[in-house]
């Protein structure tokens, strides 16, 4: 039966000397960066064990692992750092060649061949294994109906999954239904054998958007330890709005002056702006209607890339923009998500008018008298002074 939980016999491995070779601790942990999950087709897909290390081919390029001691506890208090999970390229022969019955995930472990850390020269017995894998969200993605599902193979069996941290079996779900969850013997069920492998469907409360985990925690019994995932699943995503802008015009509108165009920026998704040459694009438009939406309705005086919001652009006004009104439009444009939002441009500036600085008064020449004016003068002022003496009174 499918769910048949009968323990099975593991097979030992070959030979002393390759048990030898298990003493070896897990490698050494290397850098390792998370992928975005987004709405793409088999986005998931990128979550499956074993795929290799650009930098080291032995080692998975995603999942981490540790062990515990017997019986340490599943609390995250209790667990150490994650070093690398090393793909099994030598499988245990109880193992099923088609883990999580798919043909791109593999089985990964402590080493090569999947074996249990020895401690003085012999295997701990039933131990603990944890495989963790990082991964970010991204906002287009709903998170009220994210859900991942999971097919795996373990050694010997998954009795819980961690969500960020947050367990899933506490929640009361039993962790989805794992039917070695809380059983009496975790370490007697066959999660390895061909055709044993389970699927779940990993709807949590606990996804974020941004940076997630999720955590394996796998019962091992002597000698092997291993897990195998594939994930899939189509995700459903919110629509990602365009960004918006919201452009202004700052200046004189006379010939000769220089304007000042700016915008602010705005996304739904906090998408950020593209500043680059590619990103963000400008016009500066003249137009004789003192009313335009689009700068296709007027006639293009200056074109580029605003190289971002914080950035200015100015316009110097010509001859050619007398009686005409100046605008400037903005199309922004985003790095992710909906990446160019619709063409907004600035209230109407004008119309230009061309000022005539004013002009220095010429004074007037005061004219001259000629000779004859002057001696009709000087008998006006003669007389005038006759009369006055006259007036005075005698002593």
């Amino acid at each position: 039966m499918f769910f048949r939980s009968t323990p099975q016999p593991q097979a030992w491995f070959a030979s002393s000397l390759l048990a030898t070779a298990l003493s070896v601790c897990a490698l050494p942990a290397q850098a390792q960066s998370p992928v975005t999950i987004d709405c793409s087709p088999n986005s998931l897909a990128q979550l499956n064990t074993g795929q290799p290390s650009s930098t080291n081919p032995a080692i998975d390029s995603r999942w981490r692992f540790q062990y515990l001691a017997a019986y340490a506890g599943s609390s995250p208090a209790n667990w150490g750092s994650f070093g690398d999970a090393a793909i099994v390229t030598s499988r245990n022969a109880s193992w099923t060649s088609t883990p999580a019955n798919s043909t791109t995930a593999q089985w990964i472990g402590l080493n090569a061949w999947g074996g249990q850390p020895y401690v003085d020269g012999a295997n701990f017995g039933n131990i603990d294994a944890l495989f963790q894998v990082q991964f970010n969200l991204d906002p287009s993605v709903s998170l009220g109906s994210f859900q991942p599902s999971m097919t795996y193979s373990a050694d010997n069996s998954v009795v819980d999954i961690f969500i960020n941290g947050q367990s899933q079996l506490a929640r009361g779900a039993g962790t989805w239904g794992l039917p070695q969850a809380g059983s009496a013997n975790q370490f007697g069920y066959n999660g390895f054998g061909g055709f044993r492998w389970l699927t779940i469907a990993m709807a949590s409360p606990d996804w974020q958007a941004g940076a997630n985990t999720i955590t394996v925690y796998v019962k091992s019994g002597n000698p092997a330890m291993g897990f195998a995932a594939a994930i899939a699943g189509a995700n459903a995503c919110t629509a990602n709005e365009a960004p918006s802008a919201i452009p202004a015009v700052n200046g004189q509108p006379e010939i000769g002056q220089t304007l000042t165009g700016s915008y602010s920026y705005a996304d739904t998704e906090t998408d950020p702006e593209d500043g680059s040459t590619a990103g963000t694009r400008y016009q500066w438009v003249r137009s004789d209607n003192a009313s335009l939406t689009q700068a296709a309705q007027g006639t293009v005086l200056q074109s580029g890339n605003t190289m971002g919001a914080s950035g200015t652009v100015t316009y110097t006004t010509q001859a050619a923009d007398d009686k005409a009104y100046l605008y400037y439009c903005v199309t922004p444009v985003a790095q992710r998500g909906t990446l160019v939002g619709a063409e907004v441009c600035s209230a109407a500036l004008g119309p230009v008018k061309t000022t005539t600085p004013p002009q220095p008064v010429t004074p007037k020449a005061v004219p001259l008298l000629d000779i004859w004016a002057l001696l009709g003068l000087s008998g006006l002022v003669a007389g005038w002074g006759l009369a006055r003496s006259r007036k005075r009174p005698q002593a």
